[in-house]
């Protein structure tokens, strides 16, 4: 395997990958071959790859391919030639589902393998438009947490942080604002979510209290400042959704605010996610999420919807 300096040298490429007529599934094969053999995609196949993988999600779509036929191949590609990698991880499901907080923390922290037949495979996996957007995402909420906390009077507020996940964003924040007279109740179901969690936070534990339980079925009774929930919402089909959305409007403090974070149609690596990582979610655009806010008992008044700049993951707001 040559070095990994080789492998980031431009590699010219001589075969031609914009024309087949053979099946999307087989066209999209040929194509990650050719790039495992050159050491994984530079910046300029993205495009290409990318196009590739939606015509394929377009022919599962259109029930051309079966899905089954294209998870199987997706599992065997990755078994063989990327293990390490985020893609692999995803597809794992090591704790149950694909964004667990282990992916989570790895496109945080923009996590890349030190495997030279990887490496750039997790570039390419970093410079998705869905992986930008959870690194968005993370920095939305800290900008929340600056808003209200400057807005509080008494320079003291409570949080509620619902599937909580790695709680570097929380980590980050607390570094930043060591002083703040902020404290923290994050609630996940995933044990091992709590304690990774724990140790990140551990240096202001004395402020962060950890619920391992379901948020469907548990929340702290206590009012909240704010309320925060960052990616569990893409989950939950609307009537789960309207359901939790109620329980959080009842812990919101008049005059504090909900905000809670859904992917919207706009996400274009929707079908890397789902063909190659097994990572589905439930996409709503601006109008789904207000109605679904006013099923849930929000008046129109209160409700509005942020993006990030990528504007695949939209937040919707309600204030008390």
């Amino acid at each position: 395997m040559p070095p990994a300096a080789v492998l980031e040298r431009p590699i010219e490429r001589t075969k031609s990958r914009s024309h087949s007529s053979a099946s999307p599934l087989m066209e999209l094969d040929g194509m990650i071959h050719e790039l495992i053999a050159d050491g994984g995609p530079l910046p300029s196949d993205y495009a290409l790859l990318n196009q590739k993988l939606r015509h394929l999600g377009d022919a599962v779509r259109a029930e051309v391919t079966k899905r089954a036929d294209v998870l199987a191949y997706a599992k065997d590609l990755t078994r063989r030639h990327f293990e390490g990698s985020m893609q692999a991880m995803a597809l794992d499901r090591k704790y149950g589902y694909s964004g667990d907080f282990e992916v989570i923390d790895g496109i945080y922290r923009q996590k890349v393998s030190n495997e030279s037949h990887v490496r750039r495979w997790d570039l390419f996996f970093h410079a998705q438009a869905a992986p930008i957007a959870v690194r968005n995402r993370k920095a939305y909420f800290q900008d929340l947490l600056d808003q209200h906390h400057a807005a509080s009077r008494s320079g003291s507020m409570r949080v509620l942080n619902v599937a909580s996940g790695p709680a570097r964003d929380l980590r980050e924040w607390m570094l930043d604002n060591p002083k703040a007279e902020v404290l923290f109740d994050c609630v996940d179901a995933d044990v091992h979510a709590i304690e990774h969690a724990k140790t990140l936070c551990r240096p202001f534990i004395d402020r962060v209290e950890f619920h391992h339980r379901n948020a469907m079925r548990f929340l702290p009774a206590k009012g909240y400042d704010l309320v925060w929930s960052a990616g569990l919402f893409d989950y939950l089909m609307d009537r789960s959704f309207v359901f939790l959305l109620k329980s959080l409007i009842a812990v919101t403090k008049a005059g504090g605010e909900l905000v809670i974070g859904n992917f919207s149609p706009l996400n274009t690596s929707r079908d890397y996610m789902e063909l190659l990582g097994d990572w589905t979610l439930i996409h709503r655009n601006e109008k789904q999420l207000i109605e679904l806010a006013k099923e849930a008992g929000a008046p129109s008044s209160a409700i509005t919807v942020d993006w990030e700049p990528e504007g695949v993951n939209l937040f919707l707001r309600i204030r008390r």
